[in-house]
């Protein structure tokens, strides 16, 4: 939220006006480093702000439906943008949607991968056409990402937390497939109980595509390896190919994500 978010709100001309975290020193620490002017200890106070008509949630999916239900109750909250996973199973997820939509409250969740610079020009690629009919998709994930402290409350970790834009993106660019095939296993790197820190799945389309993740959230840590951590796609249609490489994994370099075609 510090470094990424509020950021771009600022490039965007957005007015973040308060701010509350599970720990209010920390809320108050960010909100001295962008400008905002209230501080609230909990997130009941900050829906009460009537100054607020946007309310951006980043906090654990296991939370999120409890924080919604009262959110929408709130005439000034017209829009909510809601952290991946939206929540921890499919019943809180259609649960979040009808209490927005009875309200009239614009619901959005941060899949942030479809804006993406090699996604959005991607989907509009296979929009045109320009590659024919898709027959095979991959994306693959080399790649250590910084789990946060509340998931080791929950049993699952790559699959809900990092899979979950890969398998978006596929259903962005491509719709939904008829089957979807998954196989995992723990990351012993991995101090907490979980069974997926290393996820193969496979996603068939009635047409015949076939779209493949590979999601190696172990990716050798070992002191003395090599490290060679990346997270590339590639599209290959009747007509052409397009592949490229996701930027997010060189952080806190920034590095732009690339495309090709050919």
């Amino acid at each position: 939220m510090r470094d990424v978010h509020l950021v771009a709100y600022k490039d965007a001309g957005f007015n973040p006006v308060a701010i509350a975290s599970r720990t209010q020193e920390h809320a108050a620490e960010v909100a001295a480093a962008r400008g905002i002017a209230k501080v609230y200890a909990t997130w009941q106070e900050l829906i009460a702000d009537r100054d607020i008509e946007i309310l951006d949630i980043a906090f654990p999916p296991h939370t999120q439906l409890e924080i919604i239900k009262e959110a929408v109750e709130q005439k000034h909250i017209a829009g909510i943008l809601a952290q991946k996973p939206l929540a921890v199973d499919y019943s809180q997820a259609r649960e979040i949607v009808r209490l927005c939509a009875n309200k009239g409250v614009k619901l959005a969740v941060n899949q942030n991968m479809r804006y993406d610079q090699s996604m959005r020009v991607l989907r509009a690629l296979l929009d045109q056409g320009y590659l024919g009919t898709p027959i095979l998709a991959t994306i693959e994930m080399r790649a250590k990402p910084f789990w946060q402290a509340y998931l080791k409350d929950y049993d699952r970790l790559t699959i809900l937390n990092m899979s979950i834009h890969h398998l978006d993106i596929f259903r962005y660019l491509f719709g939904e497939p008829n089957k979807v095939f998954a196989s995992c296993r723990n990351d012993p790197d991995v101090a907490f109980d979980h069974h997926d820190g290393v996820a193969v799945y496979i996603l068939e389309y009635a047409d015949g595509l076939r779209s493949i993740g590979l999601d190696d959230a172990y990716a050798c840590p070992q002191e003395g390896v090599e490290k060679k951590n990346y997270l590339t796609w590639r599209v290959e249609g009747t007509q052409g190919i397009a592949y490229g490489e996701i930027g997010w994994p060189y952080y806190p370099e920034r590095v732009p994500s690339t495309l090709t075609v050919s």
